[in-house]
């Protein structure tokens, strides 16, 4: 197996000082992204699921800023072409969601905020991901996390004429 960038991400962490949506402190968040980057088989993908842990419903927790770093590290890696769907799934919710009431009582209003400043860390893998097989989860998050509104325009229109080119071929 080769090494994994996310989980070498994930060692820079004080996951035991992050609250998670489970009731926990962060401490298995590493073990469970691992359990998500190997993931093979429906059953697999649903006990890799970081839902309830770093976000429920749309409400994030603070767990969610070090995932979001920890996805756009593993966007870089080889993976299956259901796993990188996972990942951008599990990207586009840390995202686009908000902070858990408990959150902001905690002192965390904005954690979308900074989910969305570490997921412009990758800004060029998720665009290798809309030019590719992901074009509208990918495109969905560089909507949120582009703040170069010329340049999500501009790509937006020339990654968006192939793809219905390549879908009348097809």
């Amino acid at each position: 197996m080769s090494v994994s960038l996310a989980l070498i991400q994930a060692e820079r962490v004080d996951w035991a000082s992050l609250r998670c949506g489970c009731g926990q402190m962060g401490t298995h968040i590493p073990e469970k992204f691992a359990k998500l980057l190997t993931a093979t088989s429906s059953r697999e993908f649903v006990e890799a699921s970081l839902e309830g842990h770093v976000y429920v419903q749309s409400l994030l927790f603070e767990v969610a800023v070090p995932v979001t770093a920890m996805i756009v590290a593993a966007l870089h890696e080889r993976t299956s072409d259901e796993v990188r769907l996972r990942l951008l799934d599990e990207l586009g919710s840390c995202v686009g969601g908000e902070s858990h009431w408990t959150e902001i009582e905690a002192g965390s209003p904005e954690i979308e905020i900074d989910c969305q400043t570490a997921a412009r860390e990758g800004i060029w893998a998720l665009y290798q991901e809309y030019a590719s097989g992901h074009a509208m989860m990918a495109r969905l998050i560089l909507d949120t996390v582009d703040t170069d509104r010329e340049r999500f325009a501009y790509f937006d229109e020339k990654l968006i004429g192939r793809l219905h080119k390549r879908r009348k071929r097809g």
